[in-house]
């Protein structure tokens, strides 16, 4: 019997220990703090991820604004000869003497010769395409050229120059390609009809 008393008195203890707990008792004290240290931490490591997140978009952005700055500064010079050159075509035609036509082609050359200048120090550079066999990653046929001057499948025109702005083609080349001229179809291939 008294073992019996003894053990209701050790259920009671441990039911009134688990009535405290929920209650708030002193074992909730022991968790609330270190509950609270998480949920603290918890918002800095969140506040610090949104400040991170800020300042990437921040620096792209800035970093954008300076490669688009670094190429218009380049760009303005080429702009000014363009005005120079429009210039000097109106100021010859009121003066009643026509600027010459080679004034003028020398200098649209020149202004052609900064533009490219500037786009190549900014990594554009021309595929190479006239002469050369036509590659459908690098070039875009926009027409076929029946010929017996040079092999089917070579570059006979470029219609509108292609650029790689550094390994990556940026627009592919317009080309015109050469074909068979006497309409005789490919070697190994035969027109429809034909045996071997």
């Amino acid at each position: 019997m008294a073992e019996a008393r003894k053990q209701d008195d050790e259920s009671r203890e441990s039911n009134a220990d688990a009535t405290q707990d929920a209650a708030g008792g002193p074992g909730a004290m022991e968790r609330e703090p270190a509950q609270a240290r998480l949920e603290v931490q918890l918002q800095r490591a969140m506040a610090d991820l949104a400040n991170l997140r800020k300042r990437m978009l921040k620096d792209a952005e800035d970093a954008r604004r300076r490669a688009i700055e670094g190429l218009a500064a380049e760009l303005i010079p080429v702009l000014d000869n363009f005005h120079l050159a429009l210039g000097a075509t109106a100021a010859g035609s009121s003066s009643g003497a026509p600027a010459s036509a080679e004034v003028i082609a020398d200098g649209m050359r020149m202004v052609r010769s900064m533009l490219e200048g500037v786009l190549e120090r900014h990594g554009l550079a021309e595929i190479p395409s006239a002469d050369r066999d036509f590659d459908p990653n690098l070039h875009e046929a926009v027409g076929v050229e029946p010929t017996n001057a040079v092999p089917p499948g070579r570059v006979v025109r470029v219609m509108a120059r292609g650029y790689y702005l550094g390994e990556r083609v940026l627009r592919p080349s317009r080309v015109v390609v050469s074909g068979a001229a006497d309409g005789a179809s490919k070697p190994g291939s035969h027109a429809p009809g034909q045996a071997d």
